[in-house]
Parts: structure tokens; C-alpha cells; sequence
């Protein structure tokens, strides 16, 4: 009768632990880009280091990585670094995107067609669906990886992944899939919440010599 007895509590136990990891398993696609995005959106300040890979998928090419810095702030502002002197600045005056190549710079409405980190990185819970979630662990660290599909059928994009980090909710790694199999994939490190950002990051003046395209419906009159 013990030995039934301790074999019952044993395969209790078993089934306690086991149940218990099914609960922690069990967070859905919803939840997790929800807590992302609660997780982003409550700092005043976050910055973070990125890799871009882009792969032509006719050609089986891998073109050059494009490594750089993402700095936002609570008020929607933010600034992208380039590691060639690309720059893009955004504020509610508008985006200002710098080529170097080009020696020029293009002015646009903030909500225009040009996409802000915040709408590439973290807000597409309206357009996509999750349709499957893993645990794995990804540089070290344990995470989400969240598989999700388009919700409309015209979109260019077959499949996302995204890779959360599974204590602090940040963002990992962005893997986008499009319907002629090109893929883009977006690598991100050394997450910053909360420094002070001084001001001057996200005000860009345009220096001398350089072509201004101006494609906002309205200028500010303190620019004219």
C-alpha cells in the first residue's frame, strides 16, 4: 500500500509540474503582442542597436547587412542611424530621411507613406493574425516565437515571425516573408529603456548644398 501510495504522489507531482508548464506554454499570439506593445509604449525613452538582411530570393542573393540605432520617445518622436550617414528623423513636424548617396533629403508627413520603427517593428496586430507560438531560446535568452499571416489576402507579406523576449517583453528579432519568398530580418540588441535623450536627436536641420524634396501637404510656417 506505501509503495501504491508514494507511486500515486510521485505521478501527482508529475502531473502538476507537467500541467504547470502547459499554463506557463499556454500565453497566445494576442497576449504576447499585447505585452510587447504595453511593454514599448510605458518608457518615456527606448533605444536599441539593429541588423537588417535583406535576401533576393531571384537572384539567391544575400545583399550587404545594414547595421544601426533606433532612439524613440514616449511623444512619438524618433531618429534611425545608419552605419553609412544614412539618418532618418521623425517628429510631429514631419520625417526627415537623409541619403548620403543621393546628397539628398526628402521631407514628409509624419503619418504619410513613410513607415516610423514603431509600425515596422511592433504595430501590426491589425493586419496580421498569430497563428502559432514556441517557446525557444535566441541569444541567450529565453522567448516567444510568434508566427503570424496577413489578414488580408492582397497583402505582399506571406508570413512574419517575431522573436519576444520572454521576461522583459522586448522585441528580439523581426523575420517578414514575402509571396515572391524574399525575406527581410531585422536583428535587435542592446535594449535602453528610460535615459535621457536630449532633444537635439530628433530635430534635423538640413545642411547647405544638399537637395530638399518637400512632400507635405503643409509646411510649418517657421520653416518657410
Amino acid at each position: 500500500m506505501r509503495g501504491n501510495s508514494r507511486s500515486s504522489s510521485v505521478a501527482a507531482l508529475v502531473v502538476v509540474l507537467f500541467n504547470s508548464s502547459l499554463v506557463e506554454a499556454a500565453v497566445t499570439g494576442d497576449e504576447i503582442i499585447r505585452k510587447m506593445q504595453e511593454s514599448f509604449g510605458k518608457h518615456k525613452t527606448f533605444s536599441v542597436h539593429f541588423e537588417k538582411d535583406f535576401y533576393w530570393a531571384l537572384l539567391d542573393t544575400k545583399q550587404e547587412s545594414r547595421n544601426g540605432r533606433i532612439f524613440t520617445r514616449r511623444t512619438g518622436d524618433f531618429r534611425v542611424e545608419l552605419e553609412k550617414g544614412d539618418l532618418i528623423v521623425g517628429s510631429s513636424a514631419g520625417i526627415w530621411s537623409f541619403s548620403s548617396q543621393n546628397r539628398q533629403v526628402v521631407v514628409s508627413d509624419y503619418d504619410g507613406e513613410f513607415r516610423t520603427p514603431w509600425e515596422i517593428l511592433v504595430d501590426y496586430a491589425d493586419t496580421y493574425r498569430p497563428i502559432a507560438v514556441a517557446e525557444v531560446d535566441l541569444m541567450g535568452r529565453p522567448s516567444y516565437e510568434l508566427t503570424l499571416l496577413p489578414a488580408a489576402s492582397t497583402s505582399q507579406v506571406a508570413r512574419l515571425k517575431v522573436w519576444v523576449d520572454r521576461k522583459k517583453w522586448h522585441l528580439l528579432k523581426v523575420e517578414r516573408v514575402e509571396v515572391n519568398d524574399n525575406v527581410t530580418t531585422y536583428r535587435l540588441t542592446g535594449h535602453k529603456t528610460n535615459k535621457k535623450l536630449d532633444d537635439s536627436l530628433f530635430r534635423y536641420r538640413v545642411p547647405e548644398g544638399l537637395q530638399v524634396i518637400d512632400r507635405r501637404e503643409v509646411v510649418p510656417t517657421d520653416e518657410r
